[in-house]
């Protein structure tokens, strides 16, 4: 979007080109006339050739040209031209204008002569027709610059929707199993339901409110995880081997919201550790400077396992997602051994 500054400097820019076309019209008369003479002379070229200048640009390259009326344009601008002549003409009889400068006066037979041939024929074409070539210039530089404006408009724009369709994608999914926790709790009068359910209010807010800025303090991310593993955990019998580390990070660090979480989302569903007894998952995320590291291992489950369909996030999606935010400043490296799964995300912010 334009703003008001730029409208200005536009504006001041304008001026100063007609003051500097007046000031050079002005030192070229003033070479055989008196200033005051040259003064008129240069005044009047100024507002017909402005005129000429706005008329072309406003109206008749966007009204002929843009839409190809390409000969009405041309039998236009002849007119003009043609009206141009006549006026300049017209008005040196209130200027006492010397006769070297324009016209040499011809005798009244040759009316016709007079106003078809002569120098001052050629300096008003000749003029008047780099007006409009300066003009139409100008108009086709803004067109380039509008059309390239609009480019990057719309591929913001397309960009953002795809964004948010991939956090639609992460965010609703984990709602569901946190519900049926908080139910399984409430069922059997746990004392921990209450605490769970400030947790799933801490993780909606985060989700509806929070995650549609651009960016978020890392702490809040970390915050997230933190309530997203404790959900997780509920539904592990017994002690559950994780291990988490989020301790050496810059809690003002700032990030996307919802980067992190797709790859511990997915150490917990594909390390089916709620339902065996050799199931661990290790998560460390540290920063330092603007770098961002985090690490991810989860074990895999012997024998072949169908994954869940209803739930969780793609990794071709996270690869799109980091691929989206962070072009040419992460690097991402996923590795798979016969019982482990390795993630390791450095991000530069």
């Amino acid at each position: 979007m334009i703003g008001p500054a730029f409208k200005l400097k536009k504006i001041a820019l304008h001026i100063l080109f007609w003051v500097g076309y007046y000031l050079l019209t002005f030192y070229w008369f003033s070479q055989v006339n008196n200033p005051d003479i040259a003064a008129l002379i240069s005044l009047r070229i100024v507002l017909i050739h402005s005129m000429l200048f706005y008329l072309n640009f406003y109206y008749l390259l966007p009204q002929l040209v843009e839409k190809g009326r390409y000969l009405v344009y041309l039998i236009v601008v002849i007119l003009i031209l043609a009206g141009i002549f006549y006026l300049i003409r017209f008005s040196n009889e209130w200027l006492p204008i010397r006769e070297n400068l324009t016209f040499r006066p011809l005798k009244k037979p040759a009316f016709f002569a007079r106003f078809f041939f002569g120098r001052g024929l050629y300096i008003s074409l000749a003029s008047s027709m780099a007006i409009l070539f300066i003009s139409s210039t100008y108009w086709m530089n803004t067109q380039n610059q509008q059309r390239k404006q609009q480019a990057i408009t719309l591929k913001s724009e397309n960009l953002e929707a795809e964004m948010k369709f991939l956090k639609s994608q992460t965010n609703p999914h984990f709602l569901f199993n946190a519900l049926n926790n908080i139910y399984a709790l409430t069922y059997t009068n746990s004392p921990k339901a209450p605490e769970m359910i400030m947790k799933l209010s801490e993780m909606l807010r985060y989700v509806l409110y929070e995650s549609n800025e651009k960016k978020v303090p890392l702490a809040k991310e970390i915050d997230y995880i933190v309530n997203f593993i404790s959900f997780q955990s509920l539904k592990i019998e017994g002690q559950a081997n994780i291990q988490v580390d989020l301790k050496n990070v810059d809690d003002g660090a700032e990030v996307e919201p919802m980067l992190f979480i797709p790859f511990i989302e997915n150490s917990f569903k594909h390390s089916k550790i709620e339902n065996t007894e050799k199931g661990w998952i290790d998560i460390r995320l540290f920063s330092e400077g603007n770098k961002i590291d985090l690490q991810v291992s989860n074990s895999k489950p012997d024998g072949a396992f169908v994954k869940d369909q209803t739930g969780g996030i793609g990794l071709s999606n996270v690869k799109k997602r980091l691929q989206l935010l962070y072009p040419g400043k992460h690097e991402l490296t996923m590795e798979e051994e016969e019982k482990s799964f390795h993630v390791h995300l450095i991000v530069h912010t």
